[in-house]
Parts: structure tokens; sequence; C-alpha cells
């Protein structure tokens, strides 16, 4: 079955499907990092990559460095466990 699709549905209001819509891009982001070497696909990816920035990122590089930090911060990092359980609660406001 579909990788995304059906979670995709079951966020309906606008703001809700933005945020899942996020966490697919990084996971894209990241899935196009993977397969950065492979020439055969590599103009293709970067067509995909453009159109992403473009949708999702508004076009600002401003927010694609942004994304790029957010998703390349390792989670298994203890130092970086703590800062995040520190600045959770300011997150989340």
């Amino acid at each position: 079955g579909p990788l995304f699709l059906e979670i995709l549905e079951n966020w309906k209001d606008e703001s809700d499907k933005k945020i899942i819509q996020s966490q697919i891009v990084s996971f894209y982001f990241k899935l196009f990092e993977n397969l950065k070497g492979n020439q055969i696909i590599q103009r293709s990816m970067d067509i995909i990559k453009q159109d992403m920035f473009q949708k999702f990122l508004n076009g600002s590089s401003e927010k694609l460095d942004d994304f790029k930090k957010l998703i390349q911060i390792p989670v298994d990092d203890l130092q970086i466990q703590r800062k995040a359980i520190s600045e959770l609660i300011k997150v989340m406001k």
C-alpha cells in the first residue's frame, strides 16, 4: 500500500495537514540526500527538490537552511536530547 497517502488523508484541517506534510517532506529530503551519488536520477531529483522548495518553503533559502538543520540534528546525542527537552515547553507555545 501507499506510504504516505493514507496518512495524509486522515489529516483534514489545512493547518494540521501542513504539520504532517512537513514530516513527509523531511523524509524526502533525507531520501534525496541518500540518493545524491546516483547520477542517473540526479537531474530528476533536482527538479523535484526545486518544486518542493517552492511549494513547501515558499522559495525561501533561509527556510530551506533551517529545515536542513532540523532534519540533520542527531536524536541519539545525549546533549542534544537534554537541550531539546529543556526547550520543549517554549517550542509548544
